[in-house]
């Protein structure tokens, strides 16, 4: 009796101290009694009481949003650490996340906010992986608590703990709720099972299957604070293969479908005007056991929104179609149009340009604002840095120089690969003169953004236009690539259409539930899962078929996994078979699922960083030179690239199994242009003092050297915008949100002449030469021979006995990576030189015999026929 009342006053004592009153610092003051006109003090509780390295980043949101910035906790009391964080400046709401150190980790993935009262000061109490933090000291519970409850299989419930729990000690202490009816438990197990048995990884076993998703599944712990269990895995037992998710539109009715399998009701909400707040008609929607939700609504709703209102664990989420195929400006709700309405005319007779072999290919990249926003483009201002503009014709600077479309089609390539154009989130499309992005941080992935739209109000507008831009492509025999972002969201939660429609299931979450992190951004979407998978087939599959686009490169393709990378190109390829498919095979910093070798006979290639890294140097390091100016020791890695990667012998080969695999490139939007790159490896900076002549000289030397290595390798050519008339961005590494860096100035066209009438010449000389476009691995190691060479720092081969049934018999290509010039025995008979330092093409400058002087940093092609 003694030891039970011992043992209830310690019960009574550590609830009083957990649920004691914990000090306030703000209560009753206002910002300006802390010297500020916004104030938020943010309390942090652990419970490992681990505090070292945990920061904050702090940003103002309302009423509007910028930059944010670390602040480190200042001060510490029985809650634990705490930081008061005074602004200058009046604001209604800030964001904010606790990091560790930089960006190592966050303790909840999703970005926060916190509403400033009329005192300017407000004040919250964070507990760690607690998404909603208290505002009341008085209210906190700071008890051990069951962290996640995560459903992977109908039999399984695995759960994480603040505290140890003893797994033989667990009957009559567990109980599992659906809703107020209790599930028989048949046992708890340790999750890990090398854990000992007092441990806070639990797997709680159940006597039956549990598929009743959509009811809230409460985990209990006698003494722990409880949680509602996380349906994720399980989701994938409720799979949909029709493929009419979203609206399927009729004159005299509409449908709408959605796949939510968690949601216990769900409504169409109809307006009649985008900027209604409250909805004119609530639909509500019937569910299929499959988990889809539907409504047919007659009428013809043409010009209507709509949005979706949910109800999932335990409270309602209203949200835009994930589906949506058009929306209002900045996608604030989604539109229901007729997709015949946005056809250009003609569009049924679009024709593809001729396109046989992925060798054949020499990608441009672009981005759409980038491209003609400079007044020198000649472009309509009306139609500057849009999408029309990137196809209005005849374009010329005021010297009479070519651009935009007319530039493209004077180059010579054969695709442009458009970087991304799916719904942007952190883009205002209202405010196209202040604000600019590289488009990374999809929101919807149906729908292209208004932003580069002449009328981004009008929903029909910005899909009409690119069709538009797609249609005048073609007839002017370029292929249209789209840069797509299936990786990860903008953000995700509230700002989130997947979160808001099924939660938790379209991101990766590890085993406490919490987002990772693979892209480097907050999340990454989890294409593993069947209905994601599902998702990213239809949207692409959606862009073929309805834009008629010609390929697709996908941001960090690493985070891919093979199995929906490789149902990717079986789909596409039914849809076009010469439809071009890359991407990155590498990720932000999560585990790699598609990485460099996984492409290996599925028709997708990958960029090629080994090449790149060995003409230019270092991405990481700009003082670090590359073959192309001169670097020793790179012989082997040019020779892997001039292969195509694939296994030529015992010392070149690289990842690949055919050319088409390999994207061979020097530069892109990541990363230091290439004229910049190499300047800075010189030691100068050109966009801050002139240079000196030798050294621009060497730089355009380099400039023309480092493709001309691209553009006679074999596999896939790809160039960065601007390449041809050495663009620079200032040596501005990473410029995804700052336009300036990032215009094209077209007058360095003018300036840079020469270069471009060279990369012109390496291009009509490739595309007229299939001996540098082979087709396979074998053709490859039959028809091209290195030769020995008087120096290191050169590479040379043949392309011998009509490769790949060319009209040249053979053909000689040499690279002298010397900073002097270099005298080269020639193979026997007369040679024709097409290519030397200053000139390209398929126009003889000379012929020549027994021997050549090749000048310092170039390359030269010579053939017989």
């Amino acid at each position: 009796m003694r030891k039970k009342s011992i043992l209830m006053f310690i019960v009574l004592f550590i609830s009083t101290f957990i649920l004691a009153t914990f000090p306030s610092y703000g209560e009753g003051k206002t910002a300006e009694d802390f010297g500020g006109k916004t104030v938020l003090i943010l309390h942090y509780y652990r419970f490992d009481k681990n505090y070292e390295g945990w920061n904050l980043w702090v940003w103002p949101h309302k009423p509007e949003s910028l930059e944010g910035h670390a602040y480190q906790f200042n001060g510490k009391d029985e809650f634990g650490p705490y930081a008061v964080i005074v602004l200058d400046k009046k604001y209604t709401e800030l964001g904010y996340i606790v990091r560790l150190n930089e960006w190592q980790a966050k303790d909840v993935a999703k970005d926060r906010f916190v509403k400033i009262p009329e005192s300017g000061v407000a004040e919250i109490w964070l507990v760690t992986s607690v998404e909603e933090p208290y505002t009341n000291p008085n209210d906190i519970d700071v008890s051990p608590r069951i962290l996640s409850a995560i459903v992977d299989s109908p039999n399984e419930i695995k759960a994480i703990l603040t505290t140890p729990f003893n797994i033989k000690d667990w009957e009559g202490k567990i109980t599992v709720t659906s809703e107020g009816e209790k599930l028989k438990i048949k046992n708890v197990v340790k999750l890990d099972p090398t854990d000992i048995s007092r441990t806070n990884k639990i797997k709680i076993i159940l006597d039956k299957p549990f598929y009743n998703v959509d009811k809230e599944l409460k985990i209990s712990i006698q003494e722990f604070v409880e949680n509602t269990a996380i349906m994720r895995n399980i989701l994938n037992v409720f799979y949909y293969d029709g493929n009419d998710l979203g609206i399927t539109y009729n004159k005299n009715y509409t449908i709408f479908k959605v796949w939510s399998p968690v949601s216990k009701t769900a409504d169409v909400l109809l307006y009649k005007d985008y900027k209604s707040k409250i909805p004119d008609k609530v639909y509500k929607m019937k569910k299929s056991p499959d988990g889809v939700w539907s409504a047919k609504i007659n009428g013809d709703l043409k010009g209507w929104f709509y949005k979706y209102k949910f109800y999932s664990y335990g409270k309602y989420r209203e949200t835009v179609d994930p589906y949506s195929i058009a929306v209002s400006v900045n996608s604030e709700k989604s539109a229901i149009i007729d997709l015949k309405d946005t056809n250009p005319d003609n569009w049924d007779k679009d024709i593809k340009p001729p396109f046989i072999n992925p060798e054949d290919a020499i990608i441009y990249e672009i981005h759409v604002k980038d491209f003609t926003i400079n007044k020198n483009s000649g472009v309509d201002e009306k139609y500057r840095g849009k999408y029309l503009g990137l196809i209005q014709e005849n374009t010329k600077t005021p010297d009479g120089i070519k651009t935009g479309l007319s530039h493209l089609k004077e180059l010579g390539i054969t695709h442009v690969h458009i970087m991304p154009i799916q719904d942007i989130y952190f883009i205002d499309e209202t405010k196209f003169k202040e604000q600019y992005g590289w488009g990374y941080d999809p929101k919807l992935y149906n729908v292209p953004d208004g932003f580069y739209s002449i009328n981004p109000f009008d929903p029909n507008s910005r899909i009409k236009e690119v069709k538009e831009m797609v249609k005048k492509l073609h007839e002017n025999n370029i292929r249209v690539i789209l840069d797509v972002v299936y990786n990860h969201t903008a953000v995700v939660g509230e700002g989130s259409a997947f979160d808001q429609t099924v939660p938790y299931y379209y991101y990766r979450t590890d085993e406490k539930g919490n987002y990772t992190n693979g892209s480097g951004v907050g999340n990454e979407i989890a294409t593993e899962r069947p209905m994601v998978r599902k998702f990213i087939v239809d949207s692409v599959k959606y862009w073929a078929k309805e834009y008629h686009v010609d390929g697709f490169r996908f941001d960090l393709m690493g985070l891919i996994d093979k199995k929906t990378m490789n149902e990717i190109s079986k789909e596409l390829h039914k849809i076009d078979p010469n439809i071009l498919l890359y991407g990155e095979p590498w990720t932000g910093g999560g585990p790699l699922l598609f990485g460099k070798g996984d492409q290996k006979g599925m028709n997708i290639a990958v960029f090629n960083d080994d090449i790149r890294n060995a003409i230019r140097g270092s991405v990481f390091d700009a003082k670090v030179k590359g073959f192309g100016l001169g670097s020793l020791g790179k012989e082997t890695k040019i020779k892997r690239g001039v292969v195509g990667s694939i296994k030529y012998d015992s010392r070149i080969k690289l990842w690949a199994a055919d050319p088409e695999e390999t994207i061979n490139y020097v530069s892109n939007h990541d990363n230091n242009t290439l004229w910049d790159k190499n300047a800075l490896a010189l030691g100068y900076q050109p966009w801050k003092d002139k240079l000196p002549k030798n050294i621009e000289e060497k730089l355009k030397k380099s400039q023309k050297f480092s493709n001309a290595i691209i553009l006679t390798s074999q596999g896939i050519a790809f160039l960065h915008g601007g390449v041809d008339f050495a663009r620079t961005k200032m040596g501005d590494h990473n410029p995804y949100n700052k336009e300036l860096p990032n215009v094209f100035d077209w007058s360095r066209k003018e300036k840079f002449y020469d270069i471009f009438k060279y990369y012109k010449g390496l291009i009509e000389l490739r595309k007229s030469h299939p001996a540098f476009r082979m087709t396979n691995a074998e053709m490859i190691k039959k028809h091209l021979e290195f030769l020995k060479t008087p120096k290191k720092r050169m590479v040379a081969f043949l392309l011998k006995e009509y490769a790949n049934n060319d009209t040249w018999k053979n053909i000689l290509v040499i690279y002298n990576a010397n900073s002097s010039k270099v005298n080269f025995n020639l193979p026997k008979g007369k040679w024709n030189v097409v290519v030397n330092d200053k000139k390209a093409g398929n126009t003889v400058i000379k012929t020549v015999e027994n021997s050549i002087t090749l000048q310092a940093l170039s390359a030269y092609v010579l053939y017989q026929k």
